[in-house]
């Protein structure tokens, strides 16, 4: 692994099931000393502290994402998810953020996130470090380098991170975007004061194929897309697993739990997972 985004970088990681999740938790979380951003808080056996329950957990249900799913097939099963809470004993309740913070998320996002990548790779010259590519001079070197060492999709993000790094834009943009992140985040922060956990669509549609993902470079911004990475911007333990299918394909959940409290998620995930009962499948 590379940092990309350092204030935004999360390490993530797939399993078959909550109870692996929690094991690769204990194996990847603590402290290292050559990375800043780790604590030195002990890590718990989460996988042997698991316990899969729901009952009497305050789950609270992210109303402004589940308002902007648009299919019905997976905004009907979110909210019949909720009411299987209820009958299993655990307290639901809706929570909300303000539209226009969560409209922001995706420029905040990008801003930070480009001029972070921009810094942290701008030693990948071709003189320092990263491949080398010939040239007539150093600056042609350079050039030859980081246009054949980075596809297009990368090189497109290294000039928006370069551009709100110019002097005359830090204000305007990079250190505005930090501003607003700490709004973002401050708000994010109210909806936990009572849960437990928090639950979100974890996509406003289903998992594409191949041949039908998009190409799009910089696509329209939706808040219903872009909601997980108000986990970016914070800090907070995050995963995501299936719910259900819809013509074959399947579509998820997003669970995520105050700092520190990774132990409550992955309780709350497990007794999601008894309770879904997703059904495995062998895709085409």
């Amino acid at each position: 692994m590379i940092p990309y985004a350092s204030s935004l970088d999360h390490v993530g990681y797939f399993t078959q099931n909550i109870e692996d999740a929690a094991l690769a938790l204990e194996v990847l979380a603590g402290r290292d000393d050559k990375d800043m951003t780790t604590s030195d808080l002990p890590v718990p056996e989460y996988s042997a502290l698991l316990k899969r329950e729901i009952k009497g957990k305050t789950i609270g249900v992210f109303k402004t994402v589940l308002d902007a799913v648009k299919d019905p097939v997976i905004h009907d099963a979110v909210e019949k998810l909720a009411d299987d809470l209820k009958a299993a004993g655990a307290h639901v309740k809706e929570v909300e953020m303000p539209v226009e913070l969560m409209e922001l998320i995706a420029p905040v996002y990008k801003t930070i996130a480009n001029a972070e990548a921009t810094a942290n790779h701008s030693n990948l010259d071709g003189i320092r470090y990263g491949m080398r590519e010939d040239g007539e001079s150093v600056e042609e070197v350079m050039m030859n380098s980081r246009t054949k060492g980075f596809s297009s999709y990368v090189r497109a993000r290294f000039v928006i991170g370069s551009y709100s790094l110019f002097d005359e834009n830090q204000d305007r943009l990079f250190r505005k975007a930090q501003k607003i992140r700490r709004l973002i985040v401050d708000a994010y922060a109210k909806m936990f004061e009572d849960c437990d956990v928090v639950l979100a669509p974890a996509a406003p549609n289903v998992a594409p194929l191949i041949e039908s993902a998009s190409s799009v470079r910089f696509g329209v911004d939706a808040y219903e897309e872009e909601h997980m990475q108000l986990a970016n911007f914070s800090g907070y333990p995050s995963l995501t697993m299936p719910l259900g299918w819809e013509d074959g394909l399947p579509f998820g959940i997003c669970l995520s739990a105050k700092p520190f409290e990774e132990q409550t998620l992955f309780d709350v995930a497990a007794g999601l997972e008894d309770l879904i009962k997703f059904e495995r499948k062998e895709l085409a």
